[in-house]
């Protein structure tokens, strides 16, 4: 695929944290359901490096950095549309899509401030970035009805932009790459079409190797760290997908439910796949070559959806990101520490319903991906009132019955498991009616 090339013009211009950060560096207010309440209210990217977390919000033109622990370090403003980001390798560069300026915002992340402006021409509005052989890649609206991947040759003193000669995609496309292979772009579909292509670039030209009609309106996607597959949240599906670059066979699924909005890998192999999922299980976490979740994150107090691009973890894996955003309209940070934790879950059977008078037998099995102690007890309580503890066998298996008060129609018990050095707690219940 020809480009054609110009000058640039260049114009000098986040379980969850324990506190919402609104004000200056350092300072703290009051605490949101379960998360950090941001100072933007729009996002389209959550981004991640060693020592920034970056929130992109086209509503507010700026992007939004704040440490690994939520709080605020500085809101990049000015930013017309701000939308995709790319860093680069060593981390110093963070690259804006500035759709409503036609432009690209170079950002120093040392001093966070915007150090050069790239335009990409009139009407071009780039949106997502990312970074391979050398330069920066953008998609971009090329005509009414079509668009294309320009690029930014970044190392130039003063870059030169190259713009698709032969635009064939519908909506602006995804970007993804990995430094597993730097000479390695990927591109997706992201609206109204399908179709997924692999280019080599390593010449700085657009060189397809693989193309698929098998997928499209991707929300998000990820290349793995060894530059071998692609993983895509394509929102009309109830499970990711992931594909071998080298022909975009698909290699597996991951069964996340409805309706994948996002996807991040981290240098690990590990996924972490999140869905809108109103107020259920918002992310599930995989190792690598695993396609059963080993842990469940449920972000949501009620009715506060993940955002799409709204998964990033830290580079060496020991912290995920998230943002959310609840009906209210703000922007939730929420930060998982223990994510190398597996789930414990718990599954609780009674009788519908038990003669008055009677003891109700309540049975249980404890199961995760991940062994646990061979001593363990499960705590127990009948509509908040404590009952005694119970032994779990070696199986998962336990059981125990309980004689409610006369006066009590709907008893509800509640098992949980307090948690271990290799599992996150858990908890479930199960409702009986007492019948005469």
């Amino acid at each position: 695929m020809g480009l054609r090339r110009r000058a640039a013009g260049v114009a000098l211009v986040l379980a969850a944290a324990s506190c919402n950060l609104l004000g200056p560096p350092g300072t703290a207010a009051a605490q949101s359901q379960g998360g950090i309440v941001l100072p933007v209210r729009s996002h389209w990217q959550t981004l991640a490096d060693s020592r920034h977390v970056y929130i992109s919000a086209p509503g507010d033109d700026a992007v939004l950095a704040t440490d690994h622990d939520g709080q605020v370090v500085k809101k990049v403003e000015g930013l017309d549309g701000a939308r995709g980001m790319a860093e680069s390798a060593d981390e110093s560069t963070l690259y804006v899509a500035l759709p409503d300026a036609d432009a690209i915002s170079v950002v120093d992340t040392a001093t966070l401030t915007e150090t050069r402006r790239i335009s990409t021409g009139a009407d071009t509005e780039p949106e997502s970035v990312a970074l391979a052989g050398g330069r920066l890649f953008f998609g971009y609206r090329a005509t009414v009805f079509e668009a294309g991947i320009g690029s930014v040759a970044i190392a130039e003193a003063t870059p030169t932009v190259s713009l698709d000669d032969n635009p064939v995609w519908y909506g602006k496309p995804r970007l993804a790459s990995s430094p597993g292979a730097p000479d390695r772009l990927v591109a997706a579909q992201s609206q109204g079409a399908l179709g997924m292509r692999v280019y080599d670039v390593g010449s700085g030209m657009l060189h397809e190797t693989a193309y698929s009609e098998a997928v499209g309106d991707v929300e998000d996607m990820a290349v793995t760290p060894d530059g071998r597959s692609v993983i895509t949240a394509n929102g009309g599906n109830y499970y990711h997908q992931r594909w071998r670059l080298s022909d975009l066979a698909e290699e597996t699924q991951y069964d996340t439910g409805p309706y994948p909005n996002s996807v991040a890998v981290d240098s690990h192999g590990t996924v972490a796949a999140g869905i809108v999922a109103g107020g259920e299980w918002d992310v599930r976490i995989y190792r690598p070559g695993e396609t059963a979740a080993y842990r469940t994150v449920a972000l949501s107090p009620g009715y506060a959806d993940l955002l799409d691009r709204g998964v990033a973890w830290a580079p060496d894996g020991n912290r995920l990101f998230t943002t959310r955003f609840p009906y209210s309209g703000e922007v939730v940070l929420d930060i998982i520490t223990d994510i190398a934790k597996a789930s414990s879950t718990i599954a609780l059977s009674a009788p519908p319903t038990n003669p008055v008078g009677t003891p109700v037998a309540v049975t249980g099995k404890l199961t995760s991906l991940a062994p646990f102690p061979r001593y363990k007890t499960v705590t127990v309580t009948r509509n908040g009132v404590e009952l005694p503890d119970v032994k779990v066998k070696r199986d998962g298996t336990f059981s125990f019955s309980d004689t409610p008060p006369d006066w009590m129609t709907y008893p509800q018990y509640t098992v949980t498991y307090r948690g271990d050095a290799r599992h996150v707690p858990g908890t479930a219940t199960v409702m009986v009616e007492l019948v005469a």
